[in-house]
């Protein structure tokens, strides 16, 4: 038998739901799954932890079928491992969790781990404005800065399991948050609905007027009422935890 088509019976077995008759590719077989679940693990701890060891074996088992690794490094592998807890009937909920918001937290908080961080402002850089002009500022924040929304208590859940000492409150509805990836370490804020749509303004360009704005634009549409949001503290937040990398005057919104 010539190498290519040995090459391809070779990575069919491994591919293949069941284990081969070949003792020794068995071997390969099971390291392959083995490697995958564990890299998987790695990135869901506490998604794998909530399911049990055998539920998750069989979930990281059907995703891998469905999204075979293509490369030698198995991290991004777990990228669509949210998307396919959300299609997955019976991986939707657990203790009144979404499994799917979850893995999508994990993955954020994966992602924050390895993005490039840019080099960070303090506070005092608003010192050079003027108060008339703070309401035109613009914000640049860390590419990594990432809003997160979730319809069941993932957030709280996640933090609890993380700090279990601390225990922090578990909520019981839809909970927001921000996370941003700094040199120390990923850090996670949780916040309110309309801090949540605030910041995604910010994040898009607007200036700090502007995107309250756009938030009270969108409760009339929507008929919602307005969630307060607290500019001052949720500035004193970004700074402090390093998410904001330039300040500047939207020049078009200044009178």
């Amino acid at each position: 038998m010539s190498l290519p088509p040995w090459q391809q019976r070779f990575a069919a077995e491994l591919d293949a739901r069941e284990p081969p008759v070949t003792p020794g590719m068995q071997v390969y077989h099971h390291n392959v799954r083995a490697q995958f679940r564990n890299a998987l693990r790695v990135s869901f701890p506490i998604v794998a932890e909530l399911v049990g060891e055998a539920r998750f074996t069989t979930l990281a088992e059907e995703f891998r079928q469905r999204n075979p690794s293509r490369s030698g490094d198995l991290h991004p592998s777990g990228a669509n491992f949210p998307i396919f807890l959300a299609t997955t009937p019976d991986a939707v909920d657990t203790d009144h969790l979404d499994l799917a918001e979850l893995a999508t937290l994990e993955w954020a908080w994966q992602c924050a781990l390895i993005a490039p961080d840019q080099p960070a402002i303090d506070a005092a850089a608003l010192a050079v404005f003027r108060p008339e002009e703070w309401p035109s500022l613009r914000l640049q924040l860390q590419p990594s800065l990432t809003v997160l929304r979730s319809r069941s208590p993932v957030i709280s859940y996640w933090q609890a399991q993380r700090k279990p000492k601390e225990r922090p409150q578990r909520t019981s509805g839809p909970e927001q948050a921000w996370l941003v990836g700094t040199p120390r370490g990923p850090v996670l804020q949780s916040c309110n609905a309309g801090t949540a749509d605030w910041l995604e303004a910010i994040a898009a360009g607007a200036s700090l007027t502007a995107a309250l704005n756009t938030i009270d634009e969108r409760a009339q549409n929507d008929s919602t009422p307005t969630t307060e949001v607290d500019v001052a503290a949720v500035l004193h937040g970004l700074f402090a935890h390093g998410a904001v990398v330039h300040v500047n005057l939207d020049a078009a919104n200044h009178a």
